[in-house]
């Protein structure tokens, strides 16, 4: 059973300078990294938005939200927060943990755009680069750790007056 990360059902809309994304995902962890959370590191979940021209491809914006998740063996709850300092919650379950970032809305400043077709691309993936120290080599490198979505592209319209 390895980890999994799906992103679906992107909605996305441009106005004034601003494009309101919201989207489903779906996060499954591996046995390893339930294991690693039970026994005190937390693991940070993170999803990547692009935005680029539909011709040129050129990219416009680039955007990262992450959500730390940690295991509180005191209250046996797990505590899910932004990593901008924005408090989600505590759970008593990962799966509900894991539910509230199940439906996400995001605002990507992107300034002033000419009208015309571009790309919006996303996806999810465990943050690799913030598991401690001592153990980021062997979840560098090892497939039980794979845990990350596909590309996923979407085409969002910008409209004169919007």
């Amino acid at each position: 059973a390895q980890g999994r990360f799906e992103i679906r059902n992107i909605d996305a809309h441009w106005s004034n300078g601003r494009l309101a994304v919201t989207f489903e995902q779906d996060v499954t962890l591996s046995p390893e990294a339930r294991n690693a959370l039970v026994h005190g590191v937390p693991l940070t979940l993170s999803v990547e938005l692009v935005l680029r021209e539909g011709q040129g491809r050129t990219r416009i914006r680039k955007q990262e939200t992450s959500w730390e998740v940690r295991y509180m063996p005191l209250s046996n709850r797990y505590r899910l927060s932004r990593t901008d300092g924005e408090e989600a919650g505590t759970y008593p379950r990962l799966r509900h943990a894991l539910s509230e970032i199940g439906r996400v809305s995001l605002d990507v400043e992107t300034g002033a755009l000419p009208q015309g077709e571009y790309e919006l691309l996303a996806r999810g993936f465990l943050d690799k680069r913030r598991v401690p120290p001592p153990m980021r080599l062997p979840v560098l490198f090892s497939p039980r750790w794979g845990h990350r979505s596909e590309w996923t592209a979407w085409t969002v319209e910008i409209e004169p007056g919007a």
